[in-house]
């Protein structure tokens, strides 16, 4: 937390400033000085200098298994003056990683790896005495439970009908002596912790605290919070919603393996979590109930967040959708699903395996690890089912808890319980990043002629699903008959597979992948209508959305073609009043962007017998041709007084989401002719076609508040007129000729309503 870090590094390429400019005493660090390895002296190596996060020291003799050595060290440590896990305002304090802390050495061997803005360090477990010495009005949260001394929680209490609970003797005979807490100045206290099975030791003090307590179970809840919170957080609010999140976790993974969980509201916004501890900028209970899960996926089930994030950070993802879920708020699923569809259509996606600093920027970690992480765990439910994934989750718990885990343990567990292979769930979920995308191939429907006279009908469609890409997931049929539904699934790993569905009544309908689980990407094929000669007719058409399109917006959908229609109505001299109706379809806000325009000229209000009826037809983006960053256009048109056909197709390139440049290119050509004069200004236009092909290029990026862009344009044409290749009517008009054009614009923002904006030509 401090400039020359890794960290800082990372920040400063990808134009973040948050510990880089910072100076003594404002930035924060850990010093380590006369260390001692079974009391021999021993010197410091920096491997990763000049970031000083890890240190290393050689043991004076090879350390054989099953021995120990003892390190004693001096060290004192400060927060910075910036938040970020820790932190410090005034007579405020955050602490986390904030003491010497011991690396992991596990089948990879050290786990010696600085902190990055992506990812947390990785701990080992242990056993924490720690003795606090602090101003006797500071009121403390922390790991652990207070052994002896007053962590200020009477004097803090706004629930006092509650009595507090410190479980001093949670640890029985483990628990270490009482005798540190004696001995205190004038105007200091001590205080000591003691923990058992935890890998970190965090604490935060605020001589303005709030304190309420609660309980789930044998679980101790300390709440503290800040002056003018008593709406938001007091008056049992955050308690109840860290009680709601506990009895949750309970139910999902097992019994909470430690004594208390303390909520504390720190200085720094959005949350962060520590063993028996959450960090909250806020009580809402979404927030709660991640970072409260975290002590179970990170604290219990302690995975290494720099080679295996998403264990932690899509586990509590998915865990906190899943709550919602049973509150009946759905959408979450959903919405991470598109976003994530997004940037695989666009080929930006990363796999979730890669260890943290590998991924190309911050943002790709957080939608990879966190959202992309979350989805697996979803398609994992999904493949086995609710019931049996929560007795994988429980499973996975009771083996694994207060040991360090990652992905082998899981698979084992999670093939274990449902006697599933999953080698091809977890290969593409986590090492891949597939496309998927299913169709419906025939349909054959068979009814029983026997039972319709008696009422009891019965009937089968047999459907063909056919794999039209390298993503495999089970696939959900659902047969929609008059009265009734039917549901099968395919286990989609094939590329053509049969499943049957029965109905009581006559079947109207087939449905892939119903519920959006399976990631298809193109669900314009997942839908068909059966029977009747309409059916047989128009049967694999496309599920439409048709709506009254506003003209300041256009509708999207996942699962079906949206189709926006309204009038237009405008005026000219040569037509008059014309009328006509515009469509625009869109389906995923990039794919068959089409516009289709019939007009007709009425006449009214002019002194021409024009009468024209005219078009537009513009297709865009077809789901057929997809391919990453690109886009095609075709427009045909036959509109007042000019007809002509134009083609063009681009391309966009950039390495990151947020920063850096985003380069443009592409091609048109275009062909326009003129046929009607009465609508053409002779000034303007000749009785001549022309056939132009014309590239352009650009690039936009962010320097500090500018937003800059340049942009370019070469082409050339041939014109053309009636008797061959000369033009008419005008001399100076040369059937060959070239154009060009070039611009450079700049903008900035003034205040929060205004901007500033230069353009040059």
């Amino acid at each position: 937390f401090r400039p020359g870090s890794r960290w800082s590094a990372a920040d400063s390429a990808e134009g973040r400033r948050r510990f880089n400019d910072l100076r003594d005493p404002a930035f924060a660090f850990n010093h380590v000085r006369n260390v001692r390895i079974m009391g021999e002296p021993v010197q410091p190596v920096y491997p990763f200098a000049p970031d000083s996060t890890v240190v290393r020291f050689d043991l004076p003799r090879p350390l054989l298994p099953g021995e120990s050595m003892s390190v004693e060290m001096d060290w004192d440590a400060r927060p910075s003056t910036v938040p970020r896990r820790q932190g410090r305002q005034g007579r405020r304090f955050d602490f986390a990683q904030w003491y010497p802390k011991v690396v992991v050495y596990d089948r990879y061997g050290w786990a010696e790896h600085p902190l990055y803005p992506a990812g947390e360090f990785y701990g080992e477990f242990g056993s924490f005495l720690v003795d606090l010495d602090v101003a006797a009005d500071q009121v403390v949260g922390a790991t652990g439970v207070p052994v002896c001394g007053d962590p200020g929680w009477e004097r803090a209490n706004r629930a006092p009908s509650r009595a507090v609970e410190y479980q001093r003797d949670y640890y029985g005979e483990r628990t270490p002596s009482a005798g540190g807490c004696d001995g205190a100045a004038p105007g200091r206290k001590k205080i000591r912790w003691y923990a058992e099975n935890v890998h970190h030791f965090a604490l935060s003090l605020n001589p303005e605290y709030r304190y309420e307590g609660g309980a789930f179970g044998n679980v101790a809840i300390h709440v503290l919070y800040q002056p003018g919170d008593e709406g938001t957080w007091g008056k049992g609010t955050a308690v109840e919603r860290t009680v709601t999140a506990l009895a949750w976790l309970d139910r999902l993974f097992g019994t909470f393996a430690w004594p208390q969980m303390t909520n504390v509201h720190r200085i720094e916004g959005g949350g962060t979590e520590f063993p028996m501890m959450v960090m909250n900028g806020s009580a809402d209970q979404g927030l709660i109930v991640h970072e409260v899960g975290h002590n179970y996926t990170m604290g219990i089930l302690a995975n290494n967040e720099w080679r295996e994030g998403w264990l932690d950070e899509g586990f509590t993802s998915f865990q906190t959708t899943w709550f919602w879920e049973t509150l009946g708020r759905t959408g979450g699923y959903e919405g991470n699903e598109a976003g994530i569809l997004e940037l695989d259509l666009d080929g930006y996606s990363e796999p979730t395996s890669l260890v943290s600093d590998a991924y190309r920027d911050f943002v790709s970690y957080n939608i990879s690890i966190y959202s992309r992480g979350e989805l697996f765990l979803h398609q994992l439910r999904h493949t086995v089912g609710d019931a049996t994934m929560q007795r994988i989750l429980r499973t996975y718990y009771d083996r694994w808890k207060l040991k360090h885990v990652d992905e082998t343990a899981f698979r084992a567990v999670a093939e274990e319980v449902s006697k599933r292979d999953l080698s091809t769930l977890f290969g593409q979920g986590l090492h891949a990043t597939e496309l998927y995308n299913y169709a419906i191939g025939k349909v054959r429907v068979s009814g029983s002629a026997g039972q319709r006279g008696s009422g009891k009908t019965g009937w089968t469609t047999k459907v063909e699903v056919i794999r039209k890409a390298e993503g495999r997931l089970p696939v959900e049929v659902m047969v929609i008959a008059e009265r009734d539904t039917g549901v099968a699934r395919v286990e989609g790993l094939a590329e053509q597979e049969w499943v049957e569905v029965t109905t009581n009544s006559k079947p109207k309908q087939v449905l892939l992948d119903p519920r959006l689980r399976a990631h298809d990407w193109n669900m314009l094929n997942n839908r068909k209508r059966v029977g009747g000669f309409l059916s047989r007719l128009f049967g694999s058409a496309p599920g439409v959305d048709n709506y009254f399109h506003p003209y300041f917006s256009t509708r999207s959908r996942r699962d079906r073609l949206t189709v926006g229609w309204q009038p237009t109505l405008w005026y000219n001299d040569a037509g008059g009043v014309t009328l006509g109706v515009r469509t625009r379809s869109d389906y995923l806000g990039r794919f068959e962007q089409n516009v289709t325009l019939a007009s007709i000229a009425t006449g009214w209000g002019s002194d021409l017998d024009v009468g024209d009826v005219d078009f537009f037809s513009r297709l865009r983006n077809p789901v057929k041709l997809r391919a990453p960053n690109m886009s095609q256009t075709l427009d045909v048109f036959n509109v007042e007084g000019r007809y002509g056909v134009a083609a063009e197709v681009a391309w966009t390139r950039r390495e990151h989401l947020t920063f850096g440049p985003t380069w443009s290119r592409g091609l048109r050509v275009e062909w326009v002719a003129t046929d009607d004069f009465r609508y053409l200004d002779r000034g303007l236009y000749d009785d001549v076609g022309t056939v132009e092909l014309q590239s352009f290029g650009g690039v936009t990026t962010q320097s500090a508040k500018w937003q800059l862009a340049v942009r370019s344009s070469l082409g050339g044409g041939l014109a053309y007129n009636r008797d061959g290749l000369a033009a008419s009517g005008r001399p100076e008009l040369d059937p060959f000729y070239f154009r060009g054009q070039v611009e450079a614009t700049a903008r900035r923002p003034l205040g929060s309503k205004r901007n500033f904006g230069a353009r040059a030509f």
